[in-house]
């Protein structure tokens, strides 16, 4: 995780982490020993998350994309329900729709590019 140049990040990422820890929670094992899976994985989630964050602002950087990365923050790291982040933003469906496709496609490049997709190469430190 790079230091220093999340500025802005923390709070949204935080909230992604909680989702993601309760992804990792669930294992399908009914004993004991159900949450081992999220332990080992919780200090690596976190700075996964960091990263992701950190991705996304690379990703689209630059004022034509100033817009895209209110979305990426609002639905992607804060996690807002669709409607609420897309009336938040003032998009139509398609609108909405077009914007998710240029964040997925220039996010999904960045993730790829800094080895973070899939999630067991970056976990497990596979190439």
């Amino acid at each position: 995780m790079k230091t220093g140049t999340g500025h802005g990040c923390a709070e949204p990422a935080r909230g992604l982490a909680r989702w993601l820890g309760s992804v990792f929670r669930f294992t399908g094992r009914h004993d004991g020993n159900a949450l081992a899976p999220a332990q080992h994985f919780r200090p690596r989630l976190t700075e996964w998350v960091a990263d992701f964050a950190l991705a996304g602002q690379a990703a689209l950087d630059g004022p034509d994309w100033a817009s895209r990365m209110v979305m990426f923050r609002v639905y992607y790291l804060g996690l807002a329900p669709y409607e609420n982040a897309r009336h938040f933003l003032g998009l139509s469906e398609r609108s909405w729709m077009n914007w998710s496709e240029e964040i997925r496609r220039r996010c999904g490049a960045e993730l790829l590019r800094r080895g973070m997709f899939p999630p067991r190469k970056y976990f497990r430190g596979e190439d």
